[in-house]
């Protein structure tokens, strides 16, 4: 049973209909949903979809425009693209589609009232009923009920939400606009330009807890880049985001594991999510799997095979706390094509971050 039909849980539910295995989804919204995302995947994201997505993808981005503190900036470019633009609503729809054509149900839910773990399975009691399966992955985002219910009291994760705004702004030529992170508007964290087909994305990543964000402050960043206060679908939400700090914690208890912002599993540096909760679905089915078949305790192998990941979201983390310390100087080093060179064109790879610090 899988809680969730963002991507951790359709990635989970995918590999795991695939195997042959009786997977119920349980979601609290109906699909298509409209979802709070900038809708930018990357390529190691994309190399992790069990499925072609090419078709839902609107734009391409081989050229990112990084805008300093001092207001200076300097271009990332590559011939393979550094990120693909979708719209998170056909995603969700698509990837739902597709493991319920592989054998798993979907069941809308209203509410969850409770969990209860035994010794061979686990039940969830909604206002619509109850569900038992042998293991329940929990993959209902940033405000998880599972995590809630699931994680005893002294064991609770030390999980960060970080805030995000988002709107679209319609514009005219939207293929002509380049891909833009913008760290000069005086936040601990960063402005976005993403383009897509029609119209451009435009947001604020808040690099703690306490950044103050509104519609207001996307007007006028609208008004000062594009000459327009027209912004709409403005968004706001939170990004359960983590430093690899629990690598002596399970990402779950007993037979509930948690994968995506349920666990979170985003990175603080940029607030990437997407990668992350398509590696955790799909490991934890591949844990579930090997356990069924006798290979040991699902929690534990599945922590196990998420140990690259916890070293990932350490990089991200040191990387977050270096660049909002010291964003002028460390984006005026990013500024020589030697260094960011090196790491874009790992990054459009599909590379994680710890393979381009330790390339072994």
């Amino acid at each position: 049973m899988i809680i969730g039909a963002g991507p951790a849980g359709t990635a989970a539910g995918f590999d795991l209909a695939c195997a042959g295995y009786s997977v119920l989804i349980l979601d609290r919204r109906d699909f298509p949903r409209t979802k709070a995302c900038a809708g930018g995947i990357t390529p190691k994201a994309l190399n992790l979809f069990a499925y072609d997505i090419s078709h839902l993808v609107e734009r391409q981005c081989r050229r990112v425009r990084v805008r300093r503190p001092s207001g200076q900036t300097f271009t990332v470019e590559e011939t393979q693209p550094l990120c693909h633009m979708v719209q998170r609503r056909d995603l969700d729809l698509f990837s739902l589609k597709k493991v319920m054509a592989s054998g798993a149900d979907f069941q809308k839910i209203t509410k969850i009232k409770g969990l209860d773990q035994r010794s061979d399975h686990v039940r969830v009691v909604t206002d619509d009923g109850r569900y038992t399966a042998r293991y329940l992955i929990g993959a209902d985002g940033a405000n998880s009920r599972i995590r809630q219910m699931a994680v005893l009291p002294r064991r609770r994760y030390p999980v960060h939400k970080y805030p995000a705004l988002e709107a679209d702004v319609p514009v005219e030529r939207a293929d002509l606009i380049s891909m833009e992170f913008d760290f000069s508007m005086g936040i601990p964290g960063y402005y976005w330009i993403f383009p897509k087909k029609d119209h451009v994305s435009i947001g604020i990543y808040g690099a703690n807890h306490s950044v103050p964000m509104s519609a207001d402050m996307l007007q006028d960043y609208a008004q000062l880049r594009f000459k327009t206060r027209d912004i709409r679908n403005v968004k706001g939400y939170p990004i359960c985001v983590g430093d690899g700090g629990w690598l002596r914690r399970a990402p779950g208890i007993n037979r509930v594991l948690l994968a995506g912002d349920a666990a979170g599993l985003a990175e603080p540096l940029l607030g990437e999510g997407i990668f992350f909760a398509l590696k955790s679905g799909r490991t934890a089915a591949a844990a579930i799997m090997g356990a069924s078949k006798g290979h040991g305790n699902a929690l534990k192998r599945y922590r196990a095979a998420l140990t690259r990941t916890y070293l990932d979201l350490m990089l991200y983390g040191f990387s977050a706390k270096m660049l909002y310390r010291f964003s002028e100087p460390c984006l005026k080093l990013a500024a020589y094509r030697g260094i960011h060179g090196y790491f874009s064109k790992g990054y459009a790879k599909g590379d994680p971050i710890s393979h381009l610090f330790f390339p072994f």
